[in-house]
């Protein structure tokens, strides 16, 4: 989730014109700082937009976690996962295919089920958002002391969290656009990497079908429900695809097909290199479940130990573009609710020099510093904060996919041109999202992931109760 938010302010929350986002800028911003229109093709959309996922770090660190949850049913929750957001993702296309204007999924739900539901899908963006940033910040701090511990070297993990955040914050205020080539390129070798490194073990296993994958052993009947939920993780960022719509050659077209293949292509490779990691530590006696960097553990065991320090390099940059992305997104979210007074005129503040909502950006990274620090500080490995605020992460995302499902539904039908299909594939959308939660309350999960939802239920209370009031003064 590369941060590439060029005139954010003006995307999320800019002039309207008709009821959609203007391209200009917010302050008087003018042509001058306008986006480069029809500079990106399908590829370089399919490809940025994928790169935004941040694909590399789901085989180093969710996998031995989803594998503890779903045992060889972890490929099967990935499908399933996969196919769930694949009809998320034809709902988001019903605003992609009809409006090249950037937006997001807060203004999409604003702007069609009211202020009211809109509030609470940008809140629920915040969890979201916020908790994957804490979650990163965890990965940060393990794959860092990876490559500290290569040179001898050793620092406490709240130190490194420390440094990481202020790091991502510097560039957030300052609005720092990390290049998009850069990101891109680092992303595609990290990813190369590890398809080399599949490509290996699975030439080792041979080209039968691993028969043990089938069975399904300790997925069912609760395990496989949290790790379908966790997967939506995995996933996050497939819909960036639309900040590019200023910027796309036919963005009606290229944008749609952009996060749908996004899609596809992270399920791909999240189902074939899980697979082949089961494969690899079945045939070593290994427990993937055990790892903390399952992917350095096969390097060593297949013989080619040399792709570690590269692998783990590009994790970290991976890691790295994917919270800064959710910093800056939260930012603007929190900034475009303060334009709406649905939050403190504070967060509204814009920095003159850089331009940048310096306030929300601050607060969100003090917030998720202050979820990653408090963790490490109670004694939570780095590892568990990962996997603990990924899991958390998840509710956000599910119930604004919901929303979305919805809104595209109203959208298509006050247009005139709802179809059955449309119809079908909302429906279908929602009740693939319904069934994972249900899937997920009627596992009941040890703590403390128990809790996690009613942690979630208690914030959403929270946001309503603050939000009733300003909703009435604003109605009024």
């Amino acid at each position: 989730m590369l941060p590439l938010f060029r005139d954010e302010v003006s995307r999320l929350c800019g002039n309207r014109t008709s009821g959609r986002l203007t391209s200009s800028g917010m302050n008087g911003a003018g042509p001058d700082n306008a986006l480069r229109a029809g500079s990106l093709s399908f590829i370089e959309v399919l490809a940025t937009s994928v790169a935004l996922i941040g694909p590399s770090m789901t085989p180093i660190l969710i996998a031995p976690y989803m594998y503890a949850l779903a045992g060889n049913g972890t490929w099967l929750a990935y499908v399933f996962g996969g196919t769930m957001l694949a009809f998320v993702a034809l709902c988001i296309n019903q605003f992609a295919r009809r409006s090249s204007t950037a937006g997001s999924m807060y203004q999409y739900v604003t702007d069609h089920l009211g202020r009211a539901v809109g509030a609470i899908g940008g809140w629920t963006l915040l969890w979201a958002y916020v908790f994957v940033a804490a979650a990163v910040l965890g990965a940060m701090t393990l794959f860092l002391a990876l490559l500290l511990q290569t040179r001898g070297l050793h620092a406490p993990a709240i130190v490194l969290v420390v440094v990481l955040a202020a790091v991502a914050w510097q560039a957030a205020y300052r609005g720092v656009q990390v290049s998009a080539i850069v990101m891109l390129v680092l992303e595609i070798v990290s990813v190369t990497i590890i398809c080399v490194l599949v490509a290996i073990v699975l030439h080792a296993h041979g080209p039968s079908v691993d028969t043990n994958q089938l069975h399904l052993r300790h997925a069912f009947p609760g395990g496989l429900g949290l790790a379908i939920a966790f997967a939506v993780f995995s996933y996050v960022g497939f819909e960036s695809a639309t900040a590019f719509g200023a910027e796309a050659k036919r963005p009606l077209v290229t944008i749609p097909r952009a996060v749908m293949g996004s899609v596809l292509f992270a399920s791909a490779f999240f189902v074939v290199v899980t697979y082949a990691e089961i494969v690899g530590f079945a045939r070593a006696g290994k427990p993937l479940d055990q790892e903390t960097f399952p992917l350095g553990t096969l390097a060593q065991l297949y013989g080619v130990s040399y792709l570690r320090i590269p692998i783990t390099v590009g994790a970290l940059c991976s890691a790295f573009s994917v919270c800064l992305a959710c910093i800056t997104t939260a930012g603007r979210i929190a900034y475009a609710m303060a334009s709406s007074s649905l939050l403190p005129g504070i967060f509204a503040r814009i920095e003159p020099h850089h331009r940048t909502p310096n306030v929300a950006v601050t607060v969100v990274t003090a917030i998720t510093l202050a979820i990653a620090v408090v963790a490490l500080a109670l004694g939570v490995a780095p590892i568990d904060v990962f996997n603990n605020c990924g899991t958390l992460s998840t509710f956000g995302f599910i119930l604004i996919y919901m929303l979305i499902a919805v809104a595209a539904l109203l959208y298509a039908k006050r247009l005139g041109e709802m179809r059955v299909v449309d119809a079908a594939i909302c429906g279908l959308a929602l009740a693939l999202l319904i069934l994972s939660t249900v899937w997920f309350f009627a596992t009941i999960p040890a703590p403390p992931q128990h809790w996690f939802v009613y942690y979630f239920l208690g914030f959403l209370v929270v946001g309503w109760l603050w939000f009733r009031p300003r909703l009435r003064t604003a109605s009024g």
